[in-house]
């Protein structure tokens, strides 16, 4: 039955504003802490849960089964609409409560049903029936019915405001005096007004829910530890220090302030499609986050639980379906099944990290925990069996050496495990972005001196990269800090190799290293040595100098050779391939005006973008075993990706990329001299895209400029602006201009 005018609760926006205004100027709830606290902690064994949906296959419902078993997930959610009825989700649902498993059940009407359930009595009947239904069949199974989806996201919902006021009061009226623990109201994001205008709503209306939930997303601002800027804007941002731990506390804070004393985040993931923009392997950095985020959820005090999603799907899930396409409505307002063919699941790395990461934390005590604003996270834990284990890490693109806070004769009694549980067999001298295991030996931590420093001591430990310098680390190799004397810098090392590297390759023994070939002898100078510890391989050196108005301008830059450095390390994040970094030095002071070197792997054999365009330019119909339109999308297809992970050259000449044949035949492009190159947060525009583009197609003609634009348009799903050709002409016509003022200086020069 519809609730009538007279029934029906009044919704007030003059006191949905009062109470959005209590929110801004509750000091208490903004002086909540963003770090961890001491003392402690149990972790409860039903702290992670996983959102799952199934398919019309039947054998879906028991592949999810068995993968929830091999995870030891028993807590679970499902989405759950007037389609579910008598549907495959059903037939699911149905299965895990007869095993026994604890079922979140969220509850809402389709999108269309939504939009008019504030208006339209049959519609507000066609609510209050499922929900009266839904509560009588499954009240006395179901552990939680979260009533609602994103109703602050309504064009994925459908709900407005009073909307879902009034879904939420049909809903309690039908639980009546049921014994039944309702949620809500699934605030998508951290949108703390929502949360407190909901709420206080909720609670003046019909009653405020048992337990209050938000989809607590971070991945716009990227990390789990890092400061929100986009809530009161960057001026705020080390003013609030928004970071999860403190967005979580903030929630938990509102859900208290109605009454509510259990706030749970109930749909979490990071994305391929956003991870893919910044990162080259966004699977190994959603193994990073997923681990950081549930470690410091857990230990935030704030959160009761937090159900990790989609477990199947191919941008988000835990589980690869590999299908290529996403519904319209986003699975976090409605997962309703699975998609793609029951024989081409794969468990992603993720997948794995969440298994081990539930082994280890499940029933554990956390002894000690710090993430401080030096960028470390340390963990001591002890299992059940009283065994103890650390995990730590450090923020993107930092790290610290694990000889700060262990001593020499620990070190040697401990195994190290990454992420998803594989055994790090060369151990590990520096502690970086990717979560790091530490075993002790059975009764090491007892028989050494005191593992760790404390609480405070590690907050001051001396973490390298904030902001500053960058390192990247894989399983290969890791980049470490180096200081000696007027120096300072970083290098490359590989795992087997003697870490005594940066010493080697230091000013001033860099100079007096035999060169193999000069090959470029002018102010910046460039040649070629032996690798020290490899002498298969060569390494390129750059003597960066500064001369003329650039040694006022460059007083407040970063040295040349830290530039190089660290635009080479951000691409190989970003997965532009670039020859790697191997080290760079500068002098302490006044760096940016000082002499500096930058030091890269040699790529022998390699050829530029040069060879292919002269060889079509004399007529020849391949090159390399490729035609004209290969190269152009070839190249197109590497400049397009370095724009679309916001990388922008600035000197894209064409002897700027290079090529390597690999071994089975694959070209392989290269980007090199990246000192001028700009890497942004942000997306590039079309007009900055042209500066690369009018640099790289200098060299040919304008019908082959339109064949590469159109190849480039392909790559990047979209037509370039017919504007692009006027950028192209005005550069063609400023290197004509230069070309002609350098041969009248040197004709100049000449009488």
């Amino acid at each position: 039955m519809a609730i009538s005018k007279a029934e029906r609760r009044p919704f007030s926006w003059l006191l949905a504003i009062l109470d959005a205004g209590t929110s801004l100027i509750d000091i208490g709830l903004w002086r909540s802490s963003h770090l961890l606290r001491p003392g402690p902690v149990t972790i409860k064994d039903d702290f992670v849960g996983v959102n799952i949906a199934t398919s019309a296959d039947p054998r879906c419902d028991e592949y999810v089964l068995e993968r929830l078993d091999e995870l030891k997930i028993r807590q679970i959610r499902m989405d759950y609409s007037y389609c579910s009825i008598n549907s495959y989700a059903e037939r699911l649902l149905q299965r895990l409560l007869a095993e026994g498993y604890q079922v979140m059940l969220d509850l809402f009407p389709p999108i269309n049903e939504a939009r008019q359930i504030l208006n339209d009595p049959a519609a507000q009947d066609r609510w209050g029936n499922f929900c009266r239904d839904t509560f009588t069949r499954y009240g006395d199974q179901v552990e939680i019915f979260e009533i609602g989806n994103t109703p602050n996201r309504g064009r994925w919902s459908g709900f407005g405001t009073r909307g879902y006021l009034l879904a939420w009061d049909i809903a309690k009226r039908e639980a009546g005096q049921r014994n039944l623990q309702l949620a809500g109201p699934n605030v998508s994001d951290f949108e703390p007004l929502y949360n407190k205008i909901f709420l206080g709503a909720m609670q003046r209306r019909s009653g405020a829910p048992d337990i209050h939930t938000d989809n607590l997303f971070v991945e716009r601002v990227s990390e789990p530890e890092a400061f929100d800027h986009r809530v009161l804007g960057r001026f705020a941002t080390n003013l609030l220090k928004l970071n999860l731990v403190k967005k979580a506390r903030v929630l938990r804070r509102i859900g208290e302030q109605h009454e509510v004393q259990q706030t749970i985040c109930t749909y979490k993931c990071w994305t391929t499609k956003r991870l893919n923009r910044l990162y080259g392997d966004p699977q190994d950095k959603k193994v990073d986050y997923l681990v950081r985020y549930l470690v410091l959820a857990t230990l935030s005090g704030a959160l009761s639980r937090v159900y990790w999603g989609p477990l199947i799907c191919s941008r988000d899930g835990l589980i690869d379906d590999h299908t290529e396409d996403y519904p319209a409505i986003d699975q976090v307002s409605f997962y309703r099944e699975v998609r793609g063919m029951l024989d081409n699941f794969s468990p992603t790395p993720s997948f794995h990290a969440l298994k081990f990461l539930g082994d280890r934390l499940r029933g554990s005590r956390c002894l000690q925990a710090v993430s401080a604003d030096n960028g470390l996270s340390h963990f001591i834990f002890e299992t059940r069996a009283g065994l103890e284990f650390h995990l730590c890490w450090c923020r993107d693109r930092q790290v610290f050496s694990l000889a700060d806070i262990y001593t020499e004769n620990q070190l040697a009694n401990v195994s190290f495990r990454n992420a998803r549980g594989d055994a790090l067999s060369q151990g590990s001298r520096m502690v970086t972005e990717h979560p790091l295991y530490i075993d002790f030996e059975s009764g090491a931590a007892n028989t050494v001196p005191p593992p760790i420093p404390n609480r405070e001591a590690l907050s001051k430990v001396s973490v390298y990269g904030h902001g500053r310098t960058i390192f990247i680390n894989s399983v290969k190799w890791q980049t470490e800090a180096w200081q000696r004397d007027e120096w300072q810098g970083a290098f490359t090392l590989d795992r087997d190799l003697n870490p005594e590297l940066g010493d080697v390759l230091a000013p001033p023994n860099l100079l007096t290293l035999p060169e193999t070939a000069v090959l470029r002898a002018s102010r910046n100078r460039i040649w070629n040595i032996h690798h020290p510890q490899h002498g298969n391989r060569e390494l390129s050196i750059k003597l960066n100098r500064v001369s003329g108005i650039k040694r006022l301008t460059y007083r407040f830059q970063l040295s040349k050779g830290k530039r190089h450095w660290n635009n080479a390390c951000e691409m190989l994040h970003r997965g532009i391939a670039t020859p790697a970094p191997v080290a760079f030095y500068e002098q302490l002071d006044d760096a940016g005006i000082n002499d500096s070197y930058y030091i890269s792997e040699f790529k022998p054999n390699a050829f530029s973008t040069r060879e292919p365009y002269a060889a079509f330019r004399n007529g020849e119909a391949q090159f390399h075993g490729l035609d004209e339109s290969e190269w152009f999308n070839l190249i197109a297809g590497f400049v397009c990706n370095m724009h679309n992970r916001r990388v922008l050259h600035r000197d894209l000449s064409a002897g700027n990329i290079l090529y390597t044949v690999e071994s089975d035949g694959e070209i392989k492009p290269w980007l090199i001299d990246i000192g001028r190159a700009r890497v942004s947060w942000k997306k590039i525009g079309w007009r900055d895209r042209v500066k690369d583009l009018a640099r790289i197609c200098y060299k040919l003609d304008w019908n082959q400029r339109e064949r590469f634009v159109e190849f480039y348009n392909n790559h990047m799903d979209k037509p370039m602006p017919a504007l692009w050709r006027l950028f192209v002409l005005a550069y063609d016509i400023k290197q004509g201009i230069k070309k002609s003022l350098k041969g009248q200086h040197k004709t100049t020069g000449k009488s």
